[in-house]
């Protein structure tokens, strides 16, 4: 059921959250299937609902920088602080070694916690209602593009779970994920927070993760995500895109952010952004389109959250375009 985001339904949405349920809770980059991280219950019926493999982590939303530390070993603390001054609330999420007491069903086993402040004046209510933190991954079936709405969390996960109501996510893409040392930032998910934002508020040069172990720190690396049901192709050149556009009897789908002349009268042309993308992904499958033709073109291929989940959708889909 979706739920106006009135005082009286974030407290009956925090008492379900006590009881070991979940719900559906907005962000500003996608919508979040949130549990308690009190509730054992709760956490494994996150992985249950979306079909989520068990060895992927959680993100932990809190609503304060005092529970983020909490939540990290006692010497990153004043790292975390440092980070969250610069960035939070805001889209960026940090991982840290973890303190014992976090669940293993949050870490998926690793010695490591993943933890953000959402902007979300709704999100942030919900948390300081509940008294603590909530896990809370994209509110969709794993590996389905990502929620932006909450009609598409009740399209994926049914209209028995509660959803808070926030109305269209502003960014519309996860955050960016960066793992933090000391003295040292590496970026292991790319989103709305840049390599260059970070750079000049940290005052260092960031990396940028490439081993699998890194990886595996990270939610949204190490399996096909953000997927609709049809293929999603990437072209790299108008040339390419239009001849493959017309190899198709079937309507498609066709992304870019610039006007396209010529395409076949089948053809269903939209605008490529960011904070449009997931929702575009959902519309193609809704219109049980054949295929979406995605023109990444230089200027595209520069934006490195967009690119990153594009190459996700499209598996080995490209045309030209560097994976």
């Amino acid at each position: 059921m979706i739920l106006a985001p009135t005082t009286d339904n974030i407290t009956t949405c925090a008492v379900v959250l006590r009881a070991g349920g979940v719900i559906g809770m907005p962000t500003e980059t996608v919508y979040g299937i949130a549990a308690s991280i009190q509730s054992d219950e709760g956490l494994q019926r996150i992985f249950e609902v979306k079909g989520r493999p068990a060895d992927n982590p959680l993100i932990v939303h809190v609503a304060s920088v005092d529970e983020a530390c909490e939540l990290a070993a006692d010497e990153y603390h004043s790292v975390l602080r440092k980070i969250a001054a610069l960035f939070w609330p805001g889209a960026l999420t940090c991982v840290v070694p973890s303190a014992k007491t976090v669940s293993p069903r949050i870490t998926a086993g690793l010695s490591t916690v993943a933890v953000r402040m959402p902007q979300h004046n709704v999100a942030r209510a919900l948390i300081e209602e509940l008294g603590c933190p909530v896990a809370a991954p994209s509110a969709n079936r794993s590996g389905r593009p990502s929620p932006t709405t909450a009609q598409h969390v009740v399209h994926d996960l049914g209209p028995t779970i509660d959803v808070l109501d926030g109305g269209p996510c502003t960014i519309g893409l996860e955050s960016t994920v960066i793992q933090l040392g000391m003295d040292t930032c590496t970026i292991l998910r790319p989103g709305a927070v840049s390599r260059e934002q970070l750079t000049q508020a940290l005052g260092y040069a960031v990396d940028e993760a490439t081993s699998h172990d890194d990886l595996r720190a990270s939610p949204g690396t190490r399996y096909r995500h953000y997927a609709p049901t049809c293929p999603v192709v990437l072209c790299e050149h108008e040339d390419q895109l239009l001849r493959l556009a017309s190899s198709y009897r079937d309507p498609i789908m066709v992304l870019s952010e610039h006007p396209f002349q010529n395409l076949p009268h089948t053809a269903v042309a939209s605008p490529l952004s960011e904070s449009t993308i997931y929702a575009e992904l959902r519309r193609a499958d809704d219109l049980q389109l054949a295929a979406i033709l995605v023109l990444c073109d230089a200027a595209v291929q520069r934006r490195e959250a967009l690119m990153n989940r594009l190459s996700k959708a499209a598996g080995s889909g490209s045309h030209g375009v560097s994976q």
